[in-house]
């Protein structure tokens, strides 16, 4: 019998140490959204979802890389919120502590980066997968549209300028044209009048030229 239960010793002991070395995960943490783009001065809401097997103790949210992180504030449900003070009267709080949503207002552009949520038990810590923060300078409107809005709106003015001036030009030459079939007409009528000039050979008006009335 001893020898039929010696081959399943190396097994089991491959099995405990695999065990010892790789623990069960002390809990879960999501957080959302993955990525979100604000301008400057306005929020963003983080929210972190924690499902622990044992006691949760509080959630973190920190901003950098890992495992290189900076505390941007700690809130367990109990005691007042730590904020870090690049964050001061910035952030809010809401929800539960295991579905926990973090609001940082009036964003700058240097509060740019991921964030993670740290969820901290009694068993351990777990980690979020990291929301992406993309705070936008900002802009006027008009040099927040697209080019082709800018170019749209800038060649309807234009457009409506040379409109006008089209109209205009075209009552300036209507006008002078029948200025002149005006004037045209009344040569005419004139020139269909008898006018007869002569010379009177008396003696007494000799190198005069007279011009009849028109009715004789």
């Amino acid at each position: 019998m001893a020898g039929s239960v010696a081959p399943g010793l190396p097994l089991l002991s491959v099995l405990l140490v695999l065990a010892a070395a790789d623990p069960p995960p002390a809990g879960e943490v999501w957080q959302s959204p993955l990525y979100t783009v604000t301008p400057e001065g306005g929020s963003t809401n983080i929210t972190c979802s924690v499902h622990v097997n044992g006691t949760l103790l509080g959630v973190h949210l920190r901003q950098g890389h890992l495992p290189k992180t900076r505390k941007v504030t700690y809130y367990d449900g109990a005691s007042a919120p730590t904020v870090d003070e690049r964050f001061q009267g910035r952030v809010l709080f809401s929800g539960p502590t295991d579905r926990l949503t973090i609001t940082v207002r009036r964003l700058r552009p240097e509060d740019t980066g991921t964030y993670f949520c740290e969820a901290i038990m009694v068993e351990g810590k777990g980690w979020g997968a990291g929301t992406t923060v993309v705070v936008t300078d900002t802009l006027s409107p008009a040099a927040n549209a697209c080019p082709g809005t800018q170019l749209a709106d800038f060649t309807f003015p234009v457009a409506l300028a040379l409109g006008c001036l089209l109209v205009v030009l075209g009552l300036a030459a209507t006008c002078v044209l029948r200025r002149r079939q005006i004037r045209n007409m009344c040569l005419a009528r004139d020139r269909s009048m008898t006018c007869v000039i002569y010379e009177d050979m008396s003696c007494s008006r000799q190198n005069t030229i007279s011009i009849p009335h028109h009715n004789q």
